[in-house]
């Protein structure tokens, strides 16, 4: 059968008709806009290929759950599912980052370290200037409203309360906060 003469609705009826043909048109057909979806898009610990394979769930997902009835479009319906299942492992990468952040150890809190710089106290006072040296650097590349912010992190403020005492919104302060946290890494 030639698909191409038929618009996307009647493929899909096919499909769940039984025609299994219908559904390799659809994937060959609607390939390109998973690879376009992609674009630009990266997760850590997951590769372009897995970006690929949601894509390609989703636009099971969106062939498989098409309402006929609706305004949408089924381009603009597969393009949303398409999106949201990429989107979904992106957020399971940053789920990953952070559980290896929350597992983490500090460095300060291990009772080597602590014992390492017990013994000498020559050491101590080094890293503590070291430390000054870092934090003054790291001052010495923030603007002017992004050293506010980085001061009242310094001093144990939640990015909440810092959102009060300089009369900003909380998303402008998180903002700031990933700007002196991109800054930093830069340095590093």
């Amino acid at each position: 059968m030639d698909y191409s003469i038929l618009n996307d609705d009647e493929i899909i009826k096919l499909y769940r008709e039984g025609d299994l043909e219908a559904i390799d048109y659809m994937i060959r057909k609607y390939t390109p806009l998973i690879y376009k979806c992609h674009n630009n898009r990266y997760a850590l610990g997951f590769s372009r290929d897995d970006f690929i394979q949601e894509g390609f769930i989703g636009l099971l997902s969106a062939i498989n759950k098409y309402d006929f009835d609706s305004d949408a479009s089924f381009y603009t319906f597969a393009k949303t599912c398409i999106d949201n299942s990429m989107n979904k492992l992106m957020e399971k990468s940053m789920q990953k980052k952070n559980q290896i952040l929350n597992n983490s150890k500090s460095l300060e809190d291990s009772e080597e370290l602590a014992e390492f710089l017990q013994e000498d106290p020559a050491r101590i006072v080094l890293s503590k200037m070291i430390k000054e040296d870092t934090m003054s650097e790291i001052e010495s590349k923030l603007s002017k409203g992004e050293l506010e912010v980085y001061k009242y992190l310094k001093e144990g403020y939640s990015p909440k309360e810092i959102s009060a005492r300089i009369n900003k919104d909380s998303k402008s302060v998180d903002n700031t906060i990933q700007r002196i946290k991109t800054k930093a890494r830069k340095m590093y």
